[in-house]
């Protein structure tokens, strides 16, 4: 094993730690953290979830996600509505509020990732959210 292979998992360390931070950085600004961007999106992408689902789908654990749902609904972000079949039992969505700040929050990580893929040579893109793809 060479210099570089030994390097690789710093590197992609590395990577994650500065994008995370220059993300975090811009959204700020919104009023949002990467973990309630990262309820957002999922929220976007799956409306009525559960609580448990949203959960999974963050990989997070039960307590930390029901006190960042909770400050999120206090936030007037997302809602919490009782399921039609089960009144105990709740789905959340984005509130309005939630949607424009998500959509916000996109366009910095659109742009973010835009400023990123510049600085590599043509057609890298592919090719990178491939080898990405292979490292899950």
């Amino acid at each position: 094993m060479n210099l570089e292979e030994d390097r690789f998992p710093i590197l992609l360390r590395g990577a994650w730690f500065g994008m995370n931070k220059a993300f975090r950085e811009k959204i700020i600004k919104l009023g949002l953290t990467t973990s309630q961007y990262t309820i957002l999106r999922c929220l976007s992408e799956n409306p009525g979830i559960s609580q448990d689902e949203l959960t999974g789908l963050i990989g997070g654990n039960k307590n930390n996600a029901s006190a960042l749902v909770k400050r999120m609904v206090e936030a007037k972000l997302i809602i919490k509505r009782p399921k039609k079949a089960d009144k105990r039992a709740y789905q959340l969505f984005l509130c309005s509020k939630g949607e424009s700040a998500f959509k916000k929050a996109s366009m910095e990580a659109i742009g973010l990732r835009k400023k990123i893929i510049s600085s590599l040579p043509k057609a890298s893109e592919e090719e990178l959210v491939a080898l990405l793809n292979k490292c899950l």
